[in-house]
């Protein structure tokens, strides 16, 4: 008789904090690989990139950043960029995600910061 492992994955989470009206604050946290990003996607694209604002998404919370996730949040920032708002990532001392991200070259693409304080001077600057 076989057994099988019903071992449950850490899921992705999506909130939010309106700063100021122009400015909005996007925290993910888990896993952003197939499963997590597919939980996640439309509420973050709805968050991030449906007004013309700045938004700092916050991944010092994120435990894995998988292509897929890499994908989503380029997405989100050219929609956003398309419409005349800004997005920043704020990492934290998130370093697994952010080799990720300069490995990948995203930090060319998108600003990355440590702090909240930093993405939210370059995004009002």
């Amino acid at each position: 008789m076989a057994f099988v492992s019903h071992q449950k994955m850490e899921s992705a989470t999506v909130s939010h904090e309106d700063l100021t009206d122009q400015l909005r604050l996007v925290k993910l946290a888990g896993r952003l690989d197939m499963l997590g990003v597919g939980d996640i996607d439309l509420k973050f694209t709805t968050l991030a990139a449906a007004r013309p604002i700045g938004v700092i998404v916050d991944l010092s919370e994120v435990s894995f950043l998988a292509s897929i996730g890499i994908r989503s949040l380029i997405s989100c920032a050219r929609a956003l960029d398309g419409k005349g708002g800004r997005m920043v990532l704020m990492l934290g001392d998130n370093i697994p995600v952010r080799s990720t991200l300069e490995t990948s070259g995203i930090t060319e693409l998108i600003p990355t910061f440590t702090d909240k304080a930093e993405a939210r001077t370059a995004l009002l600057s």
